[in-house]
């Protein structure tokens, strides 16, 4: 027997009205939600409840095959507010322990990866990126590299100076940094801010300064993660 369903109209309207419809609240608001999905009180229940905004019409978005909704916050923050909190606020602290270290040298590529490492331990800390072997092990792997390329840019006496060509660096810290990800391929301890290191070694001339105190930035990140780690939820 064939089934015309399909062919009634009403069916139709339902269908369509069910596939851009969320549920709606209980009684005739929920009715008068499903019925028109686009009324002001639909969007706003479904910015509160699923952090979501409709950025253009639902034709238009079928239309150029975008998605009619778009997730503007992770409406986890009301039940994990605390954490969203205080998590920001250790990271902030454990930040300006760092920047005394390393923003005292000047210099802001370390700097600028050292805070992405903070980003990752205190936003994901049990992500594999946030574990101690990929956070100590990343950055010393690209500290290793990163010094010896300097060496070779800056201090080894090359017959192509890098005051006399500015592509040597450009070629050295692209090969550095090949290394940094293959390394840390090969022993597990992928860690994206490391790549950073690598290259902000390999464009600087050698400082020992440098060198102790970035070691000691990211010994400070370790030690904080262990620290707290009873207490890190992820936040996303």
């Amino acid at each position: 027997m064939v089934d015309r369903a399909t062919d009634n109209p009403d069916s139709r309207t339902a269908q369509r009205l069910a596939d851009g419809a969320d549920d709606g609240g209980a009684g005739d608001d929920g009715a008068r939600c499903q019925q028109d999905p686009d009324t002001p009180s639909h969007l706003s229940s479904r910015l509160l409840s699923r952090g979501e905004m409709q950025l253009l019409p639902r034709r238009v978005s079928r239309w150029l095959n975008l998605p009619t909704f778009v997730e503007v916050y992770d409406v986890r923050v009301f039940r994990m507010k605390k954490n969203y909190l205080w998590q920001a606020g250790v990271a902030a602290i454990v930040m300006l322990g760092v920047l005394l270290l390393v923003d005292s040298v000047a210099d802001a590529v370390l700097a600028a990866g050292l805070g992405s490492s903070a980003v990752i331990a205190f936003v994901h800390p049990h992500s594999k990126s946030a574990a101690l072997r990929r956070l100590v092990g990343g950055h010393l792997h690209g500290l290793v590299i990163g010094v010896v390329a300097s060496w070779l840019l800056f201090h080894s006496g090359w017959p192509v100076s890098i005051t006399m060509s500015n592509w040597a660096a450009d070629v050295v810290a692209a090969i550095a940094l090949g290394v940094v990800i293959l390394v840390m391929s090969v022993t597990d301890t992928e860690h994206p801010p490391a790549a950073a290191t690598g290259l902000g070694f390999t464009l600087e001339s050698l400082d020992w300064t440098v060198i102790i105190l970035f070691a000691a930035g990211v010994l400070l990140l370790a030690i904080s993660k262990v620290l707290f780690r009873g207490a890190l939820r992820d936040l996303n």
